[in-house]
């Protein structure tokens, strides 16, 4: 199909979502929810955009391999098991995120920025794949339901705004950027590795693991 905007309450998106033309624009003043895998396939375009004044459900079953950017700019929350690949493209959630499954976000080798604006919760893996881009947690994480282990496979820059909390925070590969900490990071069940070109700590670190 060819680019889909629809405008409306609530929407749900229960079967496969394949777009070769275009992107998909959703503005609901009610909940959106999707079940299905959703491809973009338009290099031009290929963008995800989700305006939602309810929840917004990504279900483990509702992974998204876009071509474009995903957005997330209303001011509903977010409960999210699916995983978001994007083709060099940005990330991002505007509002409260809570994680109900393992989740991987990858915004590509030459990378766009991922992004959690708000705040970000949920007992559950969490993986960061953003490449030459940067990866940026602008709100409190893990501060009602501390995140599982997080682990950053790339991404330039890193920063930590306010205060985090997960199992583990693994940087697995060398940032070329900087890793900025202005929040108390904390890893309840592990340790934190920071392996990036250059670090600016302005805050604590605890780790309960054998070694940091």
């Amino acid at each position: 199909a060819a680019g889909v905007e629809v405008d409306g309450t609530n929407f749900d998106f229960n079967n496969t979502v394949n777009l070769t033309l275009g992107s998909l624009d959703v503005d609901a003043t009610g909940t959106v929810r999707f079940n299905g895998v959703v491809t973009t396939q338009a290099a031009a375009a290929g963008l995800v955009t989700i305006t939602n004044g309810g929840v917004l459900t990504i279900t483990a079953g509702g992974d998204m391999n876009l071509e474009g950017a995903f957005l997330q700019d209303g001011a509903g929350t977010i409960s999210t098991a699916g995983d978001i690949t994007t083709t060099n493209d940005a990330i991002t959630f505007t509002d409260e995120v809570t994680l109900t499954g393992a989740v991987a976000l990858n915004s590509g080798a030459a990378g766009g920025t991922i992004t959690f604006k708000d705040l970000l919760n949920g007992n559950q893996t969490l993986g960061l794949t953003a490449g030459t881009g940067n990866i940026d947690f602008d709100g409190v994480v893990g501060g009602v339901t501390p995140l599982g282990a997080v682990t950053i496979n790339a991404a330039a820059a890193v920063s930590i705004d306010k205060a985090f909390t997960a199992a583990s925070l693994n940087q697995a590969s060398a940032g070329t950027g900087t890793f900025t900490l202005d929040g108390l990071l904390t890893a309840q069940t592990g340790v934190v590795t920071i392996n990036a070109n250059a670090v600016d700590i302005n805050a604590n670190i605890l780790a309960s693991g054998a070694g940091q």
